[in-house]
């Protein structure tokens, strides 16, 4: 059967999620995660894209991504994955498939669903028991996000949602916030609504996160 078509839609941010061929992993050490953060900085200085939000586990990453138009999303993972499974079947003399054949992404089209997308994607390593906390893991932006000093580069690369800059009028209120609203989604566990885009919450999407019901 053919493939259905991908969604791109300029200017809106997006959830893609890039695994392991058959579960193969991807980062054994972490020379190989800062590489690939090296190269997510190149992709950013060759496509129109902007980097949101950012993952990296053993054998898979979630990105948020926001295309500045429709080409920039293919553009930018074919350079970014391409290059790092070149340089790592090399490195371990290995061949084949790096990354699973063809990657998801998903475009998130309202608020309640960036609101659940941004913890979604910062505490994966909570949720998969590797990490007690979110400043525990060190490869994501959920320091960045809770105004954490981050060491690795990522703060030059790292373009915060118009969502997270609304939940205060300096960072050290959006860091606040947004500390509050990532507990928040993590105790309520409700993280089966990021396959799809949560009905927005009465009264309207949230704007503040401590103020929303944005799964619901």
């Amino acid at each position: 059967m053919p493939r259905t078509a991908r969604q791109v839609l300029k200017g809106v941010p997006h959830h893609v999620v890039l695994r392991g061929n058959n579960r193969r992993r991807l980062f054994s050490y972490p020379r190989d995660y800062n590489f690939f953060i090296w190269l997510v900085g190149n992709g950013l200085e060759h496509c129109s894209i902007e980097l949101n939000a950012l993952c990296l586990m053993q054998n898979h990453v979630h990105l948020l991504l926001t295309p500045l138009d429709a080409s920039a999303l293919s553009a930018f993972i074919k350079r970014v994955a391409q290059r790092y499974a070149q340089v790592r079947n090399k490195r371990f003399s290995t061949t084949g498939k790096l990354f699973e054949e063809r990657f998801y992404s998903k475009p998130i089209q309202s608020e309640s669903h960036l609101a659940i997308a941004i913890p979604y994607i910062d505490l994966n390593p909570v949720r998969a028991g590797i990490a007690a906390e979110g400043a525990a893991y060190v490869w994501s932006t959920f320091r960045l996000h809770s105004g954490l000093r981050c060491s690795l580069g990522l703060e030059s690369l790292w373009r915060p949602t118009e969502w997270y800059e609304r939940l205060g009028r300096d960072p050290n209120q959006r860091a606040v916030a947004y500390r509050g609203w990532a507990e928040e989604c993590r105790a309520r566990d409700e993280w089966q609504t990021m396959r799809r885009d949560p009905h927005p919450p009465k009264g309207g999407a949230p704007t503040r996160p401590n103020r929303s019901r944005a799964a619901e």
